[in-house]
């Protein structure tokens, strides 16, 4: 053959070996797109059929398929390998997207059987399944491209990055049922992209990935247009609200439903009467829309009813009539808390919802709410989520007034026991303050007396750590109980005798329990609470108060930002959260004994490199979860949005991991421990940076517009991502050079099962310490990390494992 021959095969062979890379690493990054994606969109289905304790748990046991799917293939890898590898990854590849398929039509058929939700966790069997097979996808792809991890774990990375914006992009514009088809089919089309590279046999993959891709578009299709789709059934679960709303005496029926990132939310109608009407987010937190005339002189007979029921008017008798300027609504929902602050004078309202789809639908109720989103020049409904606002603010308000969601519902008390709360704590509560005039009140509408309790001790946390004593500090503070809205009030100004005892005599006349209640300067005995009359009179102190209320079985503990739990009030870790940490646990248990149990031998030195391989495998997962989950709770509140900021947080986070695992394929043979050790330093170095000034630099950065604080936060996150990227692929290098690829999959599934060990971890954390300990306690694993990499003379080494 001549030269040009074959110089022209030899060009040919590098064009088609770069088609397979490229088609490679595009399959890897639409299936990891479409499984980032997938954790998204079924915790917002999932949200709509289940209770929130519920969801937390299924989700969490289902991502252990990922790192279980490592042990599996460990354990079966040497029975497939006669197969085509490229067919078999293109087969699992598929098989998990048809998974995702059938978990999505399974989960709507059951949320439709009577009772079911009572039995929540069989759903995890459900939805296990497309985790699991996803699992082997990964695992194997692992295996079989050990070598070439770097540019393979960005592609991994990067496709997870995409699949954050692209989980809020298909739920904004197809639901979670059509967006998590949508996702199925990226899925398949990246599946389908790898048998370019199959050089065997491959009719068999070539058909399950035909399968998947005409199944998947077929739903996605017919769900998206609305021709055959289907529907997760409203008020079909007794646990949550709206199920009252169809079920009860009212009669109430489904008359829109909108989609997106944050949840579902339903307009409810009743048959029994048209005086209001109700929304609901997944079915629960409902918020009342009423029939209003659009006079507000002459509003209608449900306004006037409204005024006469509703306790949260009552603190509108007491306020001058010349401090009644200007008022702040944080979360007016269907616009209840508009309507009373409008008919109580106030000339300016400035309202601000973080549901979007709530101010739409009330805004194309028009002709039923009376226009009032639409109609008055003096009153400012926006989107957005409330501390936020008030935190870019430079305005000052007569009135700050915030009704709390309800209790017993999943996105409530037992929901939002697990969810960090930034809108109530003891910085929140002095944010709030800040923006009061010199007469302005903060009146918050709560649901039980725990609540109120909770709202006066972070009040006095705030107030105390202004100067003032507890005694003086309740002298800005009324309570007026009632079931179920007992009311809240604390002023910028103290109270004056005459004005508390005038407070308390009309509270008495109009049903208020004097026994719930507090005023300041009342003495007398029986007159009202007898706890906090002795707190407010000086007998006793704040801790003898929270003791008291503890005695009795209850967390009274503070709240803070750094631990935002509003609505812990168990004295113990929620049982979910300790359930779920003992079966992660107990998870990360059976990854490590399984292969040995399989009879997985290690002797002399390559025993002692055993421990080494496993805890640098797990300390990677465990840290890096760690110090995600910190990091975006701390970055939420500084971008506002909390759709927007778990996208872009995500994204930015993933991309630049993405990026940091492409330059590690730099890293030569020789060093693959010191890269390792260099980006641990690295990341324990950051860590304990960010834990100790980032709250002042966001803190600072805080009146930037979105796109600077955006990009803030891409900046700041940028360092640590790019180190978090590096040793994740450099430890799968390092088994692969040292001839011990076999240990792949066992590593993958390792670090897998950490991760969701990590997530719950974070929670446990949180609750108990807060998050910057979280950031912490991530930055330690980083150290176990650095250690894993270091030879007993302290010098890096390249990180081994020895089969004996």
């Amino acid at each position: 053959m001549s030269a040009t021959g074959t110089t022209a095969t030899g060009e040919a062979a590098a064009t088609r070996r770069a088609g397979r890379v490229i088609t490679l690493l595009a399959g890897v990054f639409l299936v990891s797109l479409a499984f980032l994606g997938l954790q998204i969109t079924l915790t917002r289905v999932l949200s709509v059929a289940l209770s929130h304790h519920y969801v937390f748990a299924v989700v969490s046991l289902a991502l252990l398929g990922l790192g279980i799917g490592g042990i599996v293939v460990h354990a079966l890898h040497r029975r497939w390998q006669r197969l085509d590898p490229s067919a078999l990854l293109s087969g699992f590849g598929s098989l998990a997207a048809l998974g995702i398929v059938l978990a999505i039509v399974l989960v709507t058929w059951m949320a439709s059987l009577p009772g079911i939700h009572a039995y929540g966790l069989l759903f995890f069997g459900v939805i296990f399944l497309p985790f699991l097979v996803a699992g082997l996808f990964f695992a194997e792809l692992y295996r079989q491209h050990s070598a070439f991890s770097g540019p393979l774990y960005g592609a991994d990375l990067a496709g997870a990055a995409f699949g954050a914006v692209a989980a809020i992009l298909v739920l904004n514009a197809w639901g979670g049922l059509g967006g998590s088809y949508v996702l199925a089919l990226m899925a398949a089309s990246g599946s389908a992209l790898l048998l370019v590279g199959a050089q065997g046999q491959r009719r068999l993959a070539a058909t399950v990935a035909a399968v998947a891709l005409g199944v998947s578009a077929l739903l996605a299709v017919l769900q998206a247009s609305g021709m055959v789709g289907t529907s997760l059934p409203a008020g079909n679960n007794p646990e949550k609200e709206i199920h009252d709303a169809i079920h009860g005496p009212r009669d109430g029926e489904v008359a829109d439903t909108r989609w997106s990132a944050f949840g579902r939310t339903d307009l409810i109608t009743y048959a029994a009467t048209d005086d209001h009407r109700d929304l609901y987010i997944d079915g629960t937190a409902g918020t009342p829309m009423y029939r209003f005339s659009g006079d507000f002189q002459a509003p209608g007979s449900a306004v006037e009813t409204l005024e006469s029921e509703f306790p949260g008017r009552f603190p509108f008798f007491f306020m001058d009539d010349d401090a009644r300027d200007r008022a702040l609504i944080i979360g007016p929902g269907g616009g209840r808390d508009v309507l009373l602050t409008a008919r109580a004078g106030f000339e300016s309202i400035t309202a601000v919802e973080v549901n979007r789809e709530l101010l739409d639908l009330v805004r194309e109720q028009r002709d039923y709410s009376g226009g009032l989103y639409t109609d008055f020049d003096h009153i400012d409904v926006r989107h957005g989520e409330g501390r936020h606002y008030v935190k870019r603010s430079d305005e000052t308000f007569d009135l700050i007034y915030m009704s709390l969601p309800v209790t017993n519902t999943s996105r409530s008390r037992e929901g939002f026991a697990l969810t960090e709360n930034f809108l109530l704590t003891e910085q929140a509560i002095g944010e709030y303050m800040d923006h009061l005039t010199d007469s302005g009140q903060l009146v918050v509408v709560t649901h039980d007396e725990l609540a109120i309790l909770r709202l006066l001790r972070i009040t006095v946390d705030a107030l105390t750590a202004r100067g003032m004593e507890t005694a003086e500090a309740m002298e800005h503070i009324y309570i007026l109980g009632s079931f179920p809205y007992p009311v809240f009030v604390v002023s910028a100004d103290p109270f004056a005798p005459p004005q508390a005892r005038n407070i308390l005599q009309q509270a008495g006349r109009v049903g208020f329990s004097q026994n719930a209640s507090y005023v300041p300067h009342v003495t007398d005995q029986g007159a009202m609470n007898p706890l906090l009359q002795a707190l407010g009179m000086g007998r006793m102190s704040l801790e003898e108060l929270v003791s008291q209320v503890e005695e009795r079985g209850h967390n009274l503990s503070a709240v803070t930002d750094n631990r935002p739990f509003f609505y812990h009030f168990d004295q113990e870790l929620p049982a979910l959260v300790t359930g779920l940490f003992w079966a992660a646990l107990g998870a990360a248990g059976f990854m490590l004994v399984y292969p040995l149990v399989r009879g997985f031998s290690h002797h002399g030195h390559g025993r002692r490199r055993l421990p080494r391989s496993v805890l640098l495998f797990g300390a990677i997962g465990l840290g890096f979860m760690l110090i995600e989950v910190s990091l975006v709770q701390r970055l939420t509140l500084f971008l506002g949005d909390p759709v927007l900021s778990l996208a872009v947080l995500l994204f930015a986070l993933l991309v630049f991991m993405g990026l940091g695992s492409l330059a590690s394929s730099r890293c030569r043979r020789t060093a693959f421990g010191k890269g390792i050790a260099l980006a641990a330093v690295a990341v324990m170095a950051l860590t304990a940076l960010y834990g100790v000034v980032l709250p002042q630099v966001l803190d600072w950065l805080m009146p930037m517009g979105l796109a600077g604080r955006i990009f803030a936060s891409v900046v700041l996150l940028a360092p640590l991502s790019f180190a978090l990227g590096v040793p994740f692929p450099l430890a799968i290098r390092s088994l692969e050079a040292h001839r011990h690829g076999h240990a792949v999959p066992w590593m993958w599934g390792i670090n897998g099962v950490f991760s969701v060990l990590g997530a719950v971890t974070a929670v446990v954390i949180a609750m108990t310490v807060g998050l910057s300990e979280v950031l912490f306690a991530g930055a330690a694993c980083y150290l176990i990390v650095l250690l894993m990499t270091l030879e007993t003379d302290g010098r890096p080494q390249a990180f081994s494992l020895r089969r004996g």
